[in-house]
């Protein structure tokens, strides 16, 4: 798969906004924040037990890219408040390490099964210390008493983006979070998403069979195969993937692409991001300026963690996470 596709997937709700700037914002919101910017998340302490392997600091030009000179990482966050599968929770959890001068993209991706430390976090009544990264935006969500889909979404990606830096040592400058739970809405709304499934999934939670070939997924069995785990959640990444190239494609049909302002209308009440339509064009420059060697995609394997406390969630070993993360630049 072309990785320079499912990179830019993952500013397509970006690239929404930006061409919605282009249409229909003035000067002065072209260059506000679409929502809160986030909490503090610099690391307050580094995990025991984890062994720190030096190693060089790239060098950050100071050169002007696509109107940028700086590095961010950017939270993206896919919220589910489905009942697809067992729990809600995140489904999508990722860090996209956006380096403009260096002209360099960097992505990694978090198993929502993994057992993570919540103590911090405000989630009291019931006091909850401990349980997997991807239920940590569900408990938070649930706790929010903001009357608003998008108010509620920026608590619980503020709880998220705690964990990840208490836990992992990744600290988050910008965010985007959807509500998944739309997803099938969206997909209707452009027609289906044309798709060609490798191996036939049968799932027990999802109620349904999505047969290997190609075939034009309705939104129902877009997210159901999405969601699918009949082996674990490491192949569900992958399979999230396929997915996400293929929308990416149907999102550059000239049909479709020409509709996008009205699409991200319809559905902006159900997409946060605390990023202005300015930067949103800027993130879009840049990966027309990004060398395909220059993208990287990573997670976190399976043969760093083993079985966790409660049934299907892991355990990861420190030393092997947090250098992998510390290697791609995305801790100190």
């Amino acid at each position: 798969m072309d990785t320079k596709k499912i990179v830019g997937l993952a500013f397509i709700g970006l690239v929404i906004l930006g061409v919605l700037s282009m249409t229909v914002l003035a000067v002065k919101a072209y260059q506000s924040p679409l929502g809160p910017a986030l909490q503090s998340t610099v690391p307050t302490s580094i995990p025991v037990n984890y062994q720190i392997v030096p190693s060089a600091v790239p060098a950050i030009a100071q050169t002007d890219v696509c109107g940028e000179t700086g590095v961010w990482n950017v939270l993206v966050l896919g919220s589910d408040a489905a009942e697809l599968r067992g729990e809600k929770g995140s489904d999508l959890t990722r860090i996209l390490r956006v380096d403009f001068p260096n002209r360099k993209v960097t992505m990694f991706t978090f198993s929502r099964d993994l057992w993570v430390d919540t103590s911090g976090l405000g989630l009291t009544n019931p006091t909850i210390n401990a349980t997997q990264l991807g239920m940590v935006f569900h408990e938070a969500r649930a706790r929010s008493k903001s009357t608003t889909v998008q108010a509620a979404m920026v608590e619980a990606t503020n709880a998220s983006a705690r964990m990840l830096a208490n836990n992992f040592l990744v600290s988050t400058d910008h965010y985007l979070t959807v509500d998944l739970a739309q997803i099938p809405a969206m997909v209707d709304a452009i027609g289906g998403v044309p798709v060609n499934i490798p191996a036939t999934i049968t799932d027990p939670w999802i109620g349904t069979v999505i047969y290997a070939g190609q075939q034009t997924l309705n939104g129902a069995q877009f997210i159901a195969y999405a969601r699918a785990i009949p082996d674990s959640d490491f192949a569900r990444i992958q399979r999230n993937n396929i997915l996400l190239d293929a929308l990416q494609q149907k999102l550059l049909d000239p049909a479709v692409l020409g509709r996008i302002p009205q699409l991200y209308t319809q559905f902006s009440q159900v997409i946060a991001t605390d990023l202005s339509p300015e930067q949103v064009d800027h993130l879009a420059c840049l990966l027309k300026e990004v060398p395909r060697e220059a993208i990287i995609q990573d997670w976190v394997k399976p043969e760093w963690t083993s079985p966790g406390p409660q049934a299907g969630s892991l355990l990861w070993d420190k030393t092997s996470v947090l250098n992998r993360l510390k290697e791609l630049s995305l801790t100190p």
